[in-house]
């Protein structure tokens, strides 16, 4: 008899325990789901999207207006390059000048760039990804490098909803509260409400911040389900 107390005791600890986790703890909020979601936490390896060469020129394109010194300058550097799980020995401005090279010469016989360039044919944007190269080898020359291809960015294809979160992530100045609070009311008007929640209460960067959180929160659309942010969770 105590052994069946002790394990429907168990049972119903066990039981009201997992309710207690699984429990909504807090308002989960709207976000967006722009096309090129996938970018920020998919497997690029996997993501088609990415392979067809308009979006390749999309995404180029609104690199170049904000700036690609300044999105990957701190990666070109003398380490081997790191992209999510892909591991590549190599510095990343001695690889970009490598596979121009392979591109520009088919008489260099080196698989892992010959193999690369078979396969950018295969997806028919070989040329894109080129011209992609050119682009961000002539950026890392200089700062006005950099700077003279975000002038001469073509305004059609920029994606206005991207740079907007590119100039949110990697802001060319010390965050102040003024900016902050930009930064929190652009990604409301951009229907990103869940990421902007974590602007206010999840993100180290914007702890600081001296600002009202419970009254923003309230600007902000619920929804019954969780949907994962672009700006996602930093601090636990």
């Amino acid at each position: 008899m105590k052994t069946t107390i002790y394990i429907l005791t168990v049972s119903l600890l066990t039981l009201f325990s997992c309710s207690q986790s699984d429990k909504k703890t807090r308002d989960y909020y709207v976000e967006s789901q722009p096309t090129f979601f996938e970018l920020k936490h998919g497997d690029w390896t996997t993501n088609d999207w990415i392979r067809k060469p308009e979006n390749l020129k999309m995404i180029h394109e609104t690199f170049k207006k904000f700036g690609y010194i300044d999105l990957i300058g701190s990666r070109l550097n003398d380490n081997p390059l790191i992209l999510q799980e892909i591991y590549i020995k190599n510095k990343p401005y001695n690889l970009i000048d490598s596979l121009i090279i392979a591109f520009e010469n088919k008489e260099v016989d080196v698989k892992y760039y010959r193999e690369f360039w078979l396969r950018r044919e295969k997806e028919k944007n070989d040329s894109v990804v080129y011209n992609i190269l050119k682009d961000i080898q002539y950026s890392y020359k200089s700062k006005l490098a950099s700077q003279d291809l975000s002038m001469n960015s073509d305004r059609k294809l920029v994606n206005d909803t991207l740079l907007q979160l590119l100039e949110i992530e990697y802001p060319k100045q010390t965050l102040t509260t003024e900016m902050a609070m930009n930064h929190f009311e652009r990604l409301k008007e951009l229907g990103f409400h869940e990421s902007a929640y974590n602007l206010l209460f999840e993100r180290s960067e914007y702890s600081g911040i001296d600002w009202n959180r419970e009254q923003l929160k309230e600007k902000l659309k619920t929804t019954e389900n969780y949907v994962y942010p672009w700006f996602e969770d930093n601090e636990k």
